[in-house]
């Protein structure tokens, strides 16, 4: 598969129900952890390698970022890995998801964000998925967000979103992994 092939596993404006336009990298990338559990270090630590492709075994990667004026925001990271790394990718974000309760981060333009996990649950794509759910406060705003992450073949999956629906985000993460089988030939 060419870089370019790749490339299409990403969602596009086209597949979001709201009015969403894409656009560069912004302060969203790059966070840097602050405190809390160890485990929310993993974390950003697996969200910065994903959006950078500096697992030692990626072979693609690619990313899109997508907002819209009343403030709703979707990520979506696809990395595809030899050497059988895709499943212990997958299983470090499920380990590290389950073990955090709580970290702050800080964004590339001095935002700290204090994040909470609400939930965790399965989610039935690809050869393995999850959704988590975060509440994330910064001063006195409170901002819901949904991670669905989800193996498949040798690409994982990362859709991060920001948005009022919360099945909108199981909804996108089906139809990128759905993308991921179209181009793989894998049912």
């Amino acid at each position: 598969m060419d870089d370019a092939a790749f490339r299409q596993l990403l969602l596009d404006e086209e597949d979001l129900d709201e009015s969403f336009f894409g656009e560069e990298p912004s302060a969203a990338y790059d966070p840097v952890f602050v405190s809390g559990d160890e485990s929310g270090r993993t974390l950003v630590d697996l969200t910065n390698m994903l959006t950078h492709g500096s697992h030692p075994d990626t072979t693609h990667h690619a990313s899109a970022l997508f907002t819209n004026i009343v403030g709703s925001v979707v990520f979506h990271h696809v990395a595809q890995f030899g050497q059988g790394a895709c499943r212990e990718v997958y299983e470090r974000f499920h380990d590290a998801a389950g073990r955090c309760g709580h970290y702050r981060m800080e964004l590339n333009d001095g935002v700290q964000l204090d994040i909470t996990r609400t939930a965790l649950e399965p989610v039935d794509l690809g050869d393995g998925g999850f959704a988590v759910r975060w509440v994330s406060t910064v001063d006195h705003f409170r901002i819901e967000t949904a991670w669905v992450v989800v193996a498949k073949d040798s690409v994982l999956t990362f859709v991060n979103a920001r948005i009022p629906d919360p099945a909108e985000v199981h909804r996108l993460a089906a139809v990128a992994v759905g993308r991921v089988a179209d181009l793989t030939g894998a049912p």
